[in-house]
């Protein structure tokens, strides 16, 4: 992939580009304006020589062509040299204007130089023409031709350079503080944006960094509201689920103890309650995990994982009461040394969300190594009350979460009637 300019490197270029045009445009200009005055020069030569011809030439004399002080004078156009004739094909029409004609190949010095130009002299008209060859060129036109060119060289190439130096400087005047910039940007921390910006040199980069300073302000203080209201909440959660999940296991006891079975309806309401306190133990729990700042302080071990994924599956069975749900199970013995913790809370909200949405037909659990998929059937049911329990959606959104903070890769699949999820636990070294 080709690597686009930096800015600074474009602005500079085109400040360049533009300079380089303006001065090519100028030398061009001085080239022209220098062969103009070549060609005014040799039409006033022009201009004096035919009135020095008129006033020295008898008038019988002028009918016939004429050498004098070098051109070439005629009143006839057909008496004019061939190579005039020849070389312009056309005799002039507008008078006091005159036309140039070069003989030269590419790149080359010319071979000859034509002039002619209409003049009238004692109301008449007449032909002056001269042609200017190396040998009888003057030493003087082609020294002012060379000095010319050297000079307008010597200036362009000064110009240029002034011009580099000076966007050089402009652009090194500039890029310090916008580097500096750059590095206060990557180098902010909490404690950093405590503190003042500092001082860029320029309003406008002052202005940026308060803006940057100030928005990064604003989503460090929301985030860390929120990290503290998880962890505040998950906390104070923990106390009332615990007292709710205690108090199913003392009811039970103090049936069986009394020697009576509940009522179907009682028993019904006794696991709805259950079942909601398990949800919110493993959102309160999944949600603490997330709040946590540093992952190597977590507790790792070597557990199996194909007993941790029976285990799951044992504890989350009651999700499939009265249902027709077949649960088909493909394990292998695998030792893994990660966080059993981190482990037991997403693999369980995997299984626990394959459990809870599937009506009717099959869960495959497959393990490989340290790879698990889950593919469920995922046809809604329309009268059963786990269809309205809190977490599904939040529950695999916060395990996706808490898989990226681990490091673990997660890929979740949804179809119109299956759910395929693969989790990889990445093993420590």
């Amino acid at each position: 992939m080709k690597r686009p300019l930096s800015l600074k490197l474009s602005l500079a270029l085109a400040v360049l580009l533009l300079g380089i045009v303006i001065v090519v445009g100028y030398s061009v200009l001085s080239v022209n304006f220098f062969f103009r005055g070549l060609d005014s020069m040799i039409a006033a030569g022009m201009e004096d020589t035919l009135d020095t011809y008129v006033q020295t030439v008898e008038a019988h004399e002028r009918q016939q062509s004429q050498k004098f002080s070098g051109y070439t004078i005629s009143q006839d156009w057909q008496q004019q040299p061939p190579s005039i004739q020849q070389a312009f094909t056309t005799a002039p029409t507008e008078s006091g204007r005159i036309q140039k004609q070069i003989i030269a190949d590419w790149f080359q010095r010319p071979d000859a130089i034509h002039f002619v130009i209409l003049l009238n002299a004692g109301g008449q008209p007449f032909f002056v023409s001269r042609t200017i060859t190396r040998a009888n060129s003057s030493p003087l036109i082609g020294r002012q031709a060379r000095e010319n060119k050297r000079l307008i060289i010597s200036v362009s190439l000064a110009i240029t350079g002034t011009l580099a130096l000076i966007i050089w400087l402009l652009m090194r005047r500039v890029s310090q503080p916008v580097s500096r910039l750059t590095e206060w940007t990557h180098q902010l921390t909490p404690d950093v944006l405590r503190q003042p910006a500092p001082d860029f040199s320029y309003p406008e980069l002052n202005e940026m960094a308060e803006l940057i300073r100030n928005s990064l302000s604003s989503v460090h203080d929301t985030l860390e509201r929120e990290q503290q209201f998880l962890r505040f909440t998950s906390h104070e959660l923990r106390t009332p689920i615990s007292v709710v999940r205690n108090n199913i296991e003392l009811m039970r006891k103090i049936q069986q103890k009394n020697g009576g079975a509940p009522k179907d309806k009682q028993a019904e309401i006794i696991e709805r309650i259950d079942r909601a306190s398990l949800t919110m133990q493993h959102l309160s729990e999944t949600l603490l995990w997330l709040s946590r700042e540093d992952n190597r302080s977590l507790t790792t071990q070597s557990f199996s994982l194909d007993a941790l994924i029976c285990e799951l599956v044992e504890d989350m069975r009651y999700l499939l009461n009265n249902k027709p749900v077949e649960v088909e199970m493909e394990v292998m013995p695998h030792i893994l040394t990660q966080s059993q913790v981190a482990a037991r809370i997403v693999v369980g909200n995997l299984i626990r969300n394959a459990f809870q949405h599937t009506w009717e037909g099959k869960v495959v659990i497959r393990q490989t190594g340290n790879t698990i998929m889950i593919d469920n059937d995922c046809l809604p049911g329309a009268d059963s009350d786990s269809a309205t329990d809190q977490g599904f959606g939040l529950g695999l959104q916060l395990t996706g979460q808490l898989c990226e903070k681990l490091g673990w890769t997660y890929h979740n699949d949804i179809e119109p009637v299956r759910h395929h999820v693969t989790l990889t636990i990445t093993p420590l070294d």
